[in-house]
């Protein structure tokens, strides 16, 4: 555990943490092991944070990202334990699991979910994170994504274009937010994301960035 100060005194933290266990709870009964996106979860919550310095909207979604996984690790650890079910916690959707005592400890104890598990958990992390770092994981997931998927097609500078709402004259700064955007929203983890969709949105963005190199 970090040694560094969270955002949000514990009171609050243990205040937010069982609010969003309320939410995920509710919806167990009329439907088992369903899946709650991140967006929803932060819209219930109503996470806010305050900071001294000026930050971009990109690292104000990351800080509350990050104190909500933080939470939703904290809850996996305490239901695991009381053997409540197990909270499988994807990049953008969390889902409760009813399942035995022996597949919940396989699963807390795989490498993956402890390594997130040890992250979110560290509030260095928190604050280490920057605009650079920032892009740096995005980019590095979107490739681990993509990793072996097949592109028939090229896009034109035009098609790219239109694929991420751009028009002529944008400049990095527009070209990354725009690949955000558009990359969140059909991202394959959203309840309601496309995963082929998702793969243009790549794309379209490493063909426009060519443009900047």
């Amino acid at each position: 555990m970090s040694s560094m100060q969270p955002p949000l005194t514990e009171p609050v933290l243990q205040l937010l943490q069982n609010q969003l266990a309320s939410l995920i709870l509710s919806v167990i009964p009329d439907a088992p092991e369903r899946s709650l996106t991140e967006q929803y979860l932060l819209s219930r919550l109503g996470l806010k944070l305050t900071s001294d310095a000026e930050l971009s909207p990109d690292l104000q979604r990351f800080q509350q990202h990050f104190v909500l996984y933080h939470l939703l690790y904290r809850l996996q650890s305490e239901w695991h334990s009381a053997n409540t079910g197990f909270l499988s916690i994807g990049l953008a959707k969390v889902t409760l699991l009813n399942t035995s005592h022996e597949a919940i400890t396989a699963l807390a104890e795989h490498d993956g979910n402890r390594s997130r598990a040890e992250y979110y958990s560290n509030w260095q992390n928190f604050y280490a994170m920057s605009e650079q770092l920032l892009d740096n994981y995005l980019r590095q997931f979107w490739q681990h994504f993509s990793k072996g998927a097949v592109t028939d097609t090229t896009l034109s500078v035009q098609q790219a274009q239109q694929l991420l709402k751009l028009v002529p004259g944008f400049s990095l700064a527009q070209l990354k937010k725009a690949y955000r955007t558009q990359a969140l929203l059909f991202h394959p983890d959203r309840a309601d994301g496309h995963t082929e969709k998702f793969r243009q949105i790549q794309q379209a963005y490493q063909q426009l960035l060519r443009q900047f190199h």
